[in-house]
């Protein structure tokens, strides 16, 4: 935790950062409550506080991003899939820029986990033959993202026209399978 940063500030970062979908409405509160809000401690916050907190939003997007290209959650309630992921790294990437916060050290950590996530997906006989995918976005936001995360798109997808012609599984009916798949192999 920073230097100088007090006890408050850290707790309203905490709340920030695992606020869910939307870091960074939970700032806009935190600022609230802080600094006007009857019941709170009506501070005057410091330019590296203010800093501090919006640190907490970069953070929170990274986690909820992160969540959605992890191969894990694919059968948690919470997982949303790849096109979340994109939606969220577009909010990221406003955020960031609004803010003026470098967010170029986020980009290996994100490219690794869709790397991750699309070696494992290729591979999986079920989908393959079954037609389905567990990339619920379109190809022209695929396209994007890659970019964004500086990806070779053919290294990651060999056969984009292929892949993109399957059905693509909803965040719900992707759970839905998953979770069916994991009673399976634990013999349920």
């Amino acid at each position: 935790m920073a230097k100088h940063i007090r006890k408050e500030i850290e707790e309203e970062r905490e709340i920030i950062t695992h606020a869910g979908e939307l870091p960074e409405v939970a700032l806009y509160a935190s600022l609230y409550y802080l600094t006007e809000d009857p019941e709170g401690p009506h501070l005057v916050l410091t330019p590296e506080e203010v800093a501090f907190l919006k640190e907490g939003v970069i953070e929170g997007y990274k986690k909820i991003i992160l969540r959605d290209l992890n191969l894990k959650m694919r059968g948690e309630n919470i997982f949303r899939g790849t096109e979340r992921a994109i939606i969220n790294y577009r909010r990221l990437k406003r955020f960031a820029k609004k803010e003026r916060i470098g967010i170029n050290n986020l980009i290996p950590e994100i490219a690794q986990a869709l790397i991750t996530y699309m070696e494992i997906e290729i591979k999986d006989p079920y989908l393959k033959t079954h037609s389905l995918r567990t990339v619920n976005c379109s190809k022209k936001d695929w396209e994007w993202f890659i970019k964004e995360l500086n990806l070779t798109p053919s290294h990651l997808l060999p056969e984009p026209e292929a892949f993109f012609k399957r059905t693509p599984l909803s965040f719900k009916e992707t759970i839905t399978l998953f979770r069916k798949r994991k009673k399976k192999n634990e013999g349920h």
